[in-house]
């Protein structure tokens, strides 16, 4: 049976983020995905991508202004 959890590896110690679906004993693989990255600030990061900005144009314009900065790939890309 195999299942894949989530985790914290920290100064040789695992943490589980999430329930585990096994009991008892388990053979295990633990493969690092990549650096952790602390999220216990995350709400001060995306409160800090909100605002507003001084400009003296009207709105109709400010629109232009977007829509003409706009830039689209030319050349053809498989997935």
């Amino acid at each position: 049976m195999k299942h894949a959890v989530e985790g914290i590896y920290n100064e040789g110690k695992i943490t589980i983020n999430e329930k585990v679906p096994v009991s008892g004993k388990s053979k295990v693989l633990v493969i690092f995905l990549e650096d952790y990255k602390d999220n216990s600030n995350r709400k001060e990061r995306l409160l800090k991508t909100f605002g507003s900005w001084v400009d003296n144009r009207d709105a109709e314009s400010i629109i232009n202004d977007v829509y003409s900065s706009r830039e689209s790939r030319k050349e053809d890309f498989s997935l």
